[in-house]
């Protein structure tokens, strides 16, 4: 017969190998590679927003946490904000102002939390060529880096 000790020490460990097999446990996340990927994926949505599909689209949306909040606006309102511009543009093409743009030298930067601080270089190159700096909060987990936002329901401008 089985003590209980050892059954009970016998299915802890299964547990654990069990996760462990399946990838469960502890992730450590390359922040290098997941700022680079995020900077991709906001650069192919920025480049998008010239058209009306481009402000509508799901790879757009899926860069913002449910729980973003930044100056008072919401996920939902950015979501609303986007649609009411997309059928705008839909009916007056010319009315694109969205310069071409990209983000470069990003970086993430993690405290003892998953709220970081992601910074990098935006570049437009309409007329010309503009570059500045940024910094933002982001959400990061094992699914990715999300856009997480101030946290407040006022703007600072």
């Amino acid at each position: 017969m089985i003590s209980k000790r050892v059954f009970s020490s016998s299915i802890v460990l299964s547990a654990l190998l069990t996760l462990s097999a399946c990838g469960g446990g502890s992730t450590t996340i390359d922040l290098q590679a997941t700022a680079t990927d995020f900077s991709a994926k906001v650069s192919s949505s920025l480049s998008a927003l010239t058209s009306s599909a481009g402000l509508k689209s799901q790879a757009l949306l899926d860069l913002f946490d449910e729980k973003f909040l930044d100056g008072g606006y919401t996920k939902a309102a950015l979501v609303d904000l986007l649609g009411t511009n997309s059928t705008t543009l839909g009916t007056n093409p010319e009315l694109s102002l969205f310069p071409m743009a990209t983000v470069s030298n990003a970086k993430v930067s993690c405290g003892d939390t998953n709220i970081c601080t992601l910074s990098g270089t935006i570049t437009n190159s309409d007329a010309d060529t503009t570059s500045v700096d940024f910094s933002t909060k982001v959400l990061v987990n094992t699914r990715g880096v999300f856009f997480y936002g101030d946290q407040s329901l006022t703007t600072t401008l």
